[in-house]
């Protein structure tokens, strides 16, 4: 019994070692890959973001009126209390992990 034991620990060691390189290299492909996923997202939402803005200077433009890009609405002065609401208002979002 005990002898199968320690063949097996050793079979199992030399598994793990053959495989180790493997694992190394699978687990760095997915880092890579969530390193390119998290780019590829942040580079979405900068587009989104300048066309949104190209959009409303158009608007803004035509109609010869500045618009509030917290809501779409006039833009007027703001008091210190729809400030700090717009504040803590904010939704989480992961690029602002990243940017």
């Amino acid at each position: 019994m005990k002898e199968e034991i320690i063949l097996l620990n050793k079979s199992i060691r030399e598994i793990l070692e053959k495989s180790m390189k493997w694992f190394i290299l699978i687990l760095g492909t997915q880092l890579l890959t969530i390193i390119l996923v998290i780019y590829i997202y942040i580079d979405m939402e900068k587009s989104s973001y300048h066309f949104y803005m190209n959009t409303k200077t158009s608007l803004e433009r035509i109609h010869n009126v500045k618009l509030d890009s917290y809501d779409g609405t006039i833009e007027r002065e703001l008091t210190t209390e729809e400030r700090m609401m717009r504040k803590q208002n904010r939704h989480w979002h992961l690029k602002y992990w990243f940017m």
